[in-house]
Parts: structure tokens; sequence; C-alpha cells
């Protein structure tokens, strides 16, 4: 069976898929807990600039854009990495509602960032609520053994990051 490049897809065809996501997401319980701590109006999901691709990484926020990866259409559900989005809305919301910028996580342990913690948590805590709380936990598994946290950091890590579930 031939599978379908999703690089391929024309731009009103990607296109579709987030303005689904995002009908989806405007009426999440998570998207809408983000929106309300950062005082914005679930409304203005609307207006977030989202573009798919080809990154080296699942998605990414960078100068107000959110880009997610080809790779996350291809596995034929789509609605599966919604939680990319939500991290990356967290991330738009810290960077765009800030007094100034937020700190970036290069340099650093990825993990230990802040903001990226707070981001992780709410994917995680979306994961739990459309899914089950052990797809959020094979997540999260599957997060530390990817960054390589073991022991007791992981334990802890493991811990910050569920502990809105």
């Amino acid at each position: 069976m031939k599978t379908l490049d999703p690089t391929k897809l024309s731009f009103t065809t990607l296109n579709l898929f987030i303005e689904e996501a995002k009908k989806f997401l405007k009426k999440d319980k998570t998207m809408n807990e983000i929106f309300d701590q950062y005082k914005v109006s679930i409304k203005e999901l609307d207006y977030i600039p989202i573009f798919f691709d080809d990154l080296d990484v699942s998605a990414k926020t960078s100068h107000g854009i959110i880009f997610l990866n080809y790779r996350l259409l291809e596995g034929g559900d789509f609605f599966e990495d919604y939680s990319y989005i939500v991290h990356e809305v967290n991330h738009w919301l810290q960077q765009t509602t800030a007094s100034k910028p937020t700190k970036s996580s290069a340099g650093e342990d990825y993990l230990d960032n802040k903001y990226e913690e707070e981001s992780f948590q709410r994917q995680i805590q979306f994961i739990a609520d459309q899914f089950s709380d052990k797809k959020a936990d094979k997540y999260v598994d599957d997060l530390l053994d990817y960054h390589e946290v073991e022991g007791k950091e992981r334990k802890e890590k493991k811990e910050n990051l569920t502990e809105k579930l």
C-alpha cells in the first residue's frame, strides 16, 4: 500500500488539518485553561499562525509562529498529535504575553527549562484528558527515555511533569 507524502499536500489541504484542530481545541478544557491562565480570549487561537514544515523535532514555536512537523500527518490520525499544538500554543502565549522574552532552552537541559516544563505539563494533561492516564504516562516515559533521564532525577522529573494531572 502506497503511503501519502504529507509534504506533497497543498497549502489548502494542510490548512484544513490545522483549522479542524483549532476548532476542536477551542472547546477543549486544557486549552481553555491555558488561555485563561494568560488572560487571553480563546478566540485568539484562530489568529495564531500554525504551519507544517520539515523539522528535526515534532513541533516548535519561533518568532510567534508555530511549526508542526509533516511527520505528524503520517500516522493517519492527526487528532492523536493535537497535544503538540497544545504544547506550542502554551509557548506562544508565554512568548507573546510576557514583559520580556522567555528563556531559551538552548544550552541547558531541555527538561529543566521552566517554560518547557509548563508546556509539557499542559500537553500531558491534554493527553490524559483526551485519551487516558495510561497513555499520558507512556508519553512521559518515552519523553524521559528520549532525554536519557534516569534514577532519582527521572522520578522527580516525572512527578513535576504530571503534577497537574
